[in-house]
């Protein structure tokens, strides 16, 4: 099987141009290359993975090694593989980044033009063993067979130091406990005996207003301070006197309907 693949998004490629682009990069002619034309129609998947030891892909149009297209060639070569680029139209600069975001850091300028790069000697997916240096105490611990456990030292080697009771750190004053808050105190009306906010949102002058109770003439001639006590419960402050009774229209009478009173079972 061919070890190396020449790409080139030209329609056709001379054996004279092959021959030069190899013995620029000290390979032989002689050897089994692989040779694909219009590379820039090249589909994913079309290479087969880690199959090459040298990719060369040659463009003349600016842009035309993209990051995608640079990442199927290195899908194509084998790990430690080398894959040189030629673009002349863009410079290494642009060339270097798009190898280093294809996977292939270390760009260098190739023979004969353009750029070279090399594929980690390891694949995707392999392992490798890292072998910690141990410390200084390490083997003394190990050799003594302590080598899973911790200790505590207490004021150095004697270990005579006595613990500190976290009790004792407390004094009488931290162990009251502390006075609640004042009512209402969050809108800074506090226990001074003011009286609410005129737009009060905290309850406190529902809390102050005197308890209405509701009269037969309130049934007969339904009014609203407020102008919500006729929409029904949920729109009725906590001390509305309609409370419990269905929504009513203003300045009529409330119907209350006959099973009102009945209890359900």
């Amino acid at each position: 099987m061919p070890t190396t693949l020449v790409l080139t998004s030209a329609p056709a490629v001379t054996l004279q141009q092959l021959q030069t682009l190899l013995e620029a990069q000290g390979l032989s002619a002689a050897e089994p290359v692989a040779v694909a034309t219009g590379s820039g129609s090249l589909v994913a998947g079309a290479l087969s993975a880690a199959a090459y030891d040298t990719v060369i892909s040659v463009a003349a149009s600016q842009g035309h090694h993209s990051v995608a297209l640079l990442g199927q060639l290195v899908v194509a070569l084998k790990p430690g593989g080398r894959l040189v680029v030629q673009e002349p139209s863009t410079s290494d600069a642009d060339l270097s980044k798009a190898l280093l975001l294809s996977g292939l850091p270390g760009a260098a300028p190739a023979p004969g033009g353009g750029l070279a790069a090399a594929k980690p000697s390891w694949e995707t997916g392999a392992k490798a063993a890292i072998a910690l240096k141990a410390r200084a105490g390490g083997a003394a611990a190990t050799a003594n067979g302590k080598g899973g456990t911790w200790t505590l030292a207490l004021g150095g080697e004697d270990g005579e130091d006595e613990l500190v009771d976290d009790e004792a750190l407390l004094t009488e004053e931290d162990k009251q406990r502390p006075a609640p808050s004042a009512k209402n105190d969050d809108c800074e009306v506090g226990a001074a005996g003011r009286k609410a906010c005129k737009n009060c949102t905290c309850g406190r002058a529902e809390g102050e207003a005197p308890e209405v109770k509701l009269t037969k003439e309130m049934l007969e001639n339904p009014t609203s301070g407020c102008g919500s006590c006729g929409l029904g419960d949920a729109f009725r402050c906590g001390g509305c006197p309609y409370r419990g009774l269905p929504a009513f229209e203003m300045g009529k009478k409330i119907e209350l309907p006959s099973d009102f009173l009945a209890v359900d079972l």
